[in-house]
């Protein structure tokens, strides 16, 4: 049976600077560490992952560490070499192209982005559509690592065609 995403996983250019706006912006705390970043001896070569999951061959994955964010599923930073580069990703792009993070204090919650490197674009914005209500907000920033990021917060709740309704995390 489905209970729901276990964790979402980010390749990053600088694993160690992902982590500390994990922890610094959203309180997120470490719960493991697969792979010790800066431990060479716990480096995976690419031949290995490749016919497990599709990793690319050329590349080794040089650390994996979990963090723990709140309620929602947790965040795998991956780190691999030769480094890749950071890509900034937009609601346009194709495929996984953001997170979004609910937050009962958006204007707080987006200052602390702002605070650790991200740039936070117009908001925050009343949300529209389904989602229009009072005090449901949205602000979208871009984290110095290339990770677009979505705030939300749903006081009023959503309008839904379902008999099942909307995860939000609780109070």
């Amino acid at each position: 049976m489905i209970r729901g995403i276990e964790h979402i996983g980010i390749t990053v250019e600088d694993p160690d600077k992902a982590e500390l706006f994990f922890k610094n912006t959203f309180d997120a705390q470490v719960l493991h560490r697969v792979i010790p970043f800066g431990d060479e001896s716990k480096h995976i070569g690419g031949d290995k992952l490749s016919a497990v999951q599709g990793f690319p061959p050329e590349l080794a994955m040089t650390s994996v560490t979990m963090l723990r964010l709140a309620e929602g599923p947790n965040i795998e930073i991956i780190g691999v070499s030769p480094a890749v580069t950071n890509q900034h990703r937009t609601i346009g792009n194709t495929g996984f192209n953001h997170i979004s993070i609910y937050t009962d204090e958006i204007a707080a919650t987006g200052e602390r982005m702002r605070q650790n490197g991200a740039t936070m674009f117009e908001g925050p914005n009343e949300c529209f559509g389904s989602e229009t209500g009072e005090g449901n907000q949205i602000w979208f920033g871009m984290t110095p690592f290339g990770l677009l990021i979505e705030l939300v917060s749903l006081p009023s709740g959503v309008e839904t065609v379902s008999t099942i309704q909307r995860w939000i995390p609780s109070q």
